[in-house]
């Protein structure tokens, strides 16, 4: 038996702390996550999902799938339309499931830092997993990463409970999990790649036979097998470019947030807690739960590295990752678990201290994202004040699909209507009574206008008010035949360039 599979017993009143500790700890994870949850608008890879997920069908709902969301995951969408057809369509709605499963990662938390090493070490990787900088950014957003890193915890954790009590039943679970995980992301296959190379290590104690180890992983990739193959006919929507290797080396970072120096300080914690615990000292047995844990924090991240410089490369955006994060911090956890008290405070405190430092700038920024919502209102209460008048809305831009601009669509749609630029037609259109048309404006990558773009518009914009919502040009083009106030509605400020993901 590993250290793992005997704790000793803890009095009562050390129980009812730790049980208070954790609903301490799910508390704070869920306001950290629900604080100003419907301030900001949907950004370009939410509105992908929102359109999918307010399809009135879970026919239409493919059908959108397999046109506007490269990663062609179905599990997510599903589950968000029934949220919404409960919950309704605001931002707080849909938002609300991801903070459900990221709440739930952080319990999962607990299980798997008390499964894989001891109780003290499953209370500190739930909490860090409340303040963890990314896991509270991606539980705030409408995509699938807190599902996927709920999935991917989970069947860590049935993986070691199973490994300390066997039971058939669990391993039905952690199967049925792996396909969740499948259909989640693409991203899943990386992960059932290393838990089953993980779980090798050790199978006789996991599984009981190689035979039930191959069922269960084979299993799951013959179960989803039929849905798969979408997941490579076709190009990737994003290309990072190929970046050096020392982004690979710091992804753990914006697990706990901080810099180098913090990143320093924690890996050199983390291998004092090991040496601590005397692994050096014993068995391979007893290497089987920091290793399975060091393969999910290094293996996936490292074969999408190598991936973007063979292939396609698509290493770079932190939700890429962010299934590894609960490894990196029950590694922390069980050091923290075996440091003197005094130290461990200060050091846990210290490094929630960092994350929510960190949670002010990437997550609670009222400038993260442009505000599509309050302008597309805007739009609407002006049409509605006498003298009342028609708005339209013309697009133009260099690049389709322009991701900024398919957010503006998903909200200034409810406004008024929306058109592609076509000069006679804007012609037509200013000269009725009572008609105001917007043009909004799209570059290329640099941001910049084409000169064959300018060309056409110059004509239009030349001498008229002009705005900027982030990357996009807003132009009031006002009919002569109305007499307009003075001043358009004013559009939200532009973002300061937040290093945010990028769109999948």
């Amino acid at each position: 038996m590993n250290s793992a599979d005997v704790e000793p017993s803890s009095s009562p009143c050390r129980r009812v702390l730790e049980a208070s500790a954790l609903v301490l700890i799910v508390i704070a994870a869920t306001v950290l996550r629900v604080w100003q949850l419907g301030r900001l608008s949907f950004w370009y890879d939410e509105v992908v999902t929102m359109r999918l997920a307010e399809t009135p069908s879970i026919a239409g709902l493919f059908a959108l799938l397999f046109q506007i969301d490269a990663t062609r995951a179905p599990l997510h969408p599903l589950i968000l339309q029934d949220w919404l057809a409960v919950f309704g369509t605001s931002e707080i709605a849909g938002r609300a499931l991801s903070v459900g499963f990221g709440v739930a990662t952080v319990v999962l938390l607990y299980g798997l830092g008390r499964l894989a090493f001891d109780r003290s070490t499953g209370v500190w990787a739930s909490f860090l997993g409340a303040f963890s900088p990314l896991l509270v950014y991606y539980s705030r957003e409408v995509r699938m990463y807190a599902l996927l890193t709920m999935l991917t915890t989970l069947c860590w954790v049935l993986l070691f409970w199973r490994r300390r009590t066997p039971a058939r039943w669990k391993t039905m679970a952690y199967a049925a999990c792996l396909v969740a995980m499948l259909f989640t992301h693409p991203l899943g296959l990386l992960m059932l790649g290393t838990l089953a190379l993980a779980s090798a290590l050790d199978v006789r104690a996991f599984f009981g036979s190689w035979k039930a180890w191959l069922a269960v992983h084979l299993g799951a990739l013959i179960v989803t097998a039929p849905w798969l193959r979408f997941y490579f006919d076709h190009a990737p929507e994003f290309l990072s470019g190929r970046l050096p290797i020392k982004f690979l080396l710091a992804t753990p970072i914006g697990f706990t947030g901080g810099d180098s120096t913090v990143y320093v300080v924690i890996v050199a914690l983390i291998a004092f807690g090991l040496y601590r615990r005397g692994v050096a000292d014993r068995t391979m047995r007893e290497w089987v739960a920091p290793a399975c844990l060091a393969l999910w924090l290094v293996l996936p991240p490292t074969i999408l590295f190598a991936y973007s410089w063979i292939a396609s490369p698509i290493f770079g955006p932190a939700r890429y990752t962010l299934f590894c994060a609960p490894a990196y911090l029950v590694l922390i956890a069980q050091a923290l678990s075996r440091i003197p008290p005094l130290s461990r405070w200060t050091l846990g405190l210290g490094l929630a201290c960092v994350a929510v430092v960190t949670l002010r700038t990437i997550v609670y920024d009222p400038q993260l994202k442009a505000d599509w919502r309050s302008f597309s209102e805007t739009l609407a209460f002006f049409q509605a004040q006498p003298p009342r008048v028609k708005i339209t809305v013309m697009t133009a831009s260099d690049v389709e699909p322009n991701v900024e601009m398919v957010t503006a669509r998903y909200y200034l749609e409810r406004a008024c209507p929306i058109v592609p630029f076509d000069e006679s037609e804007l012609e037509a259109l200013r000269k009725l009574p009572r008609q105001e048309v917007y043009l909004l404006v799209g570059g290329g990558p640099s941001r910049e206008i084409s000169p064959s773009l300018q060309e056409r518009l110059q004509p239009f914009v030349t001498g008229v008010d002009q705005h900027r919502i982030g990357p996009l040009r807003f132009y009031r083009l006002a009919a002569a035949s109305l007499q307009l106030p003075a001043r358009a509605p004013a559009p939200a400020p532009a973002p300061a360039e937040p290093a945010r993901p990028a769109p999948d």
